[in-house]
């Protein structure tokens, strides 16, 4: 039997992670007190009282509405009000994300229920592998995976490099392994805007820990105070290990928004939305959990439709 499991942020939050509905009060939690956090913390909390009339004591406006705006201004070129020009909403979207992977890693624990849940979902699948159709960025999977099992065999369903052994793995070396489409992205991978390389690290989140995103000079723009000096002392990490293991260049997150102008820009998309809907079609049986096809994923919604 073929099972395809659907996971939605319901799975993650077995592992105490917050919904997406949960997500937007956290942005500005006070939890975050380093010095970058704080500077992020003020830029988008400024962002939020200009453009969405926010202020102190009331509800931060949802994830959906924050990254639409800004995508939908960003990705044309076009100002979110007078003060928000694309050069300032580009770093203001890196530092939400930042922020959100902040959040997921701040908050993580192992769950006897997934792992039942795993144990089951090999049991039942018999000699083929389940596969799993993942909405969210987060790597709670990956980690349960690698729970029952030290060096557990993924395939992220593209061209992908491990970033401790920085070589595609030939195809034969991927029989067997589990398939796991991240639908939007996720937080261990991060991508080469020069060569196009996407990379991956099962042992960490790798856009949070390498601090991907943060960038000294989108930190200028919105406080003119914070000095190269400051900055760097407060990224902690040498700058040459957020490079590049192909060709040396700044990498980047890789990750589609919570918005509803999602960007999947880069050719590791549209394969592992290709390698879903095989999977999809080629599946006896359908599990979803914790996912309950939110308005904004409308593409999805389109295409399971077409998988019917």
């Amino acid at each position: 039997m073929r099972i395809a499991y659907i996971l939605g942020a319901g799975f993650s939050r077995l592992s105490g992670l917050p919904i997406q509905s949960e997500f937007s009060t956290l942005l500005l939690a006070a939890e975050f007190s380093s010095a970058l956090d704080k500077a992020i913390t003020e830029a988008l909390g400024t962002f939020l009282a200009d453009v969405f009339g926010w202020r102190q004591g009331q509800a931060i406006p949802s994830l959906e509405d924050v990254f639409t705006s800004i995508d939908l201004s960003a990705n044309t070129g076009h100002h979110l009000g007078i003060k928000y020009t694309p050069k300032k909403l580009r770093p203001l979207r890196r530092m939400a994300i930042y922020r959100v992977f902040s959040v997921l890693d701040r908050r993580f624990s192992y769950s006897s229920t997934i792992s039942e849940l795993l144990d089951h979902s090999v049991k039942s699948a018999g000699t083929d592998p389940p596969s799993f159709i993942v909405l969210n960025w987060d790597i709670v999977l990956e980690k349960h995976l690698e729970h029952r099992h030290p060096r557990p065999r993924i395939e992220y369903c593209c061209d992908a490099l491990d970033w401790n052994n920085p070589t595609i793995e030939p195809p034969d070396q991927l029989l067997g392994a589990v398939p796991i489409c991240k639908m939007h992205g996720s937080s261990n991978w991060v991508y080469c805007e020069n060569c196009g390389a996407l990379v991956f690290d099962l042992n960490e989140k790798i856009s949070l820990h390498k601090k991907v995103g943060l960038i000294k000079a989108d930190f200028r723009l919105f406080d003119e105070s914070f000095t190269d000096r400051s900055f760097d002392e407060s990224l902690g990490i040498d700058p040459e290990a957020r490079q590049c293991r192909r060709c040396n260049n700044m990498i980047s997150s890789h990750i589609a928004t919570f918005s509803y102008r999602k960007s999947f820009r880069t050719h590791a998309y549209p394969a592992i939305w290709h390698r879903a809907g095989e999977i999809l079609a080629d599946a006896t049986r359908w599990v979803f959990v914790g996912y309950s096809l939110p308005k904004a994923d409308f593409e999805l919604k389109g295409h399971t439709h077409s998988r019917l």
